[in-house]
């Protein structure tokens, strides 16, 4: 699991969110964003879903966004 809190951390970074920030959006908690981003704990799938859907979002409004 340590590429998945590698990547959920680059992705994160890549927006410029914080940590507090990313738990209030997807409804988790700071210290636990903190412990998947450094492997100690595997977030649970739904977290991952939450994850993957808030990420696409974005990703789509900065497309749209640049046309």
């Amino acid at each position: 699991m340590e590429i998945v809190g590698q990547r959920l951390k680059a992705l994160r970074e890549s927006m410029g969110i914080s940590q507090a920030k990313i738990a209030l959006l997807l409804d988790s908690k700071q210290p636990n964003i903190n412990r998947f981003e450094h492997n100690q704990s595997e977030p649970p799938l739904a977290l991952l879903c939450r994850y993957a859907d808030f990420f696409d979002k974005k990703s789509q409004e900065e497309s749209d966004a640049a046309k």
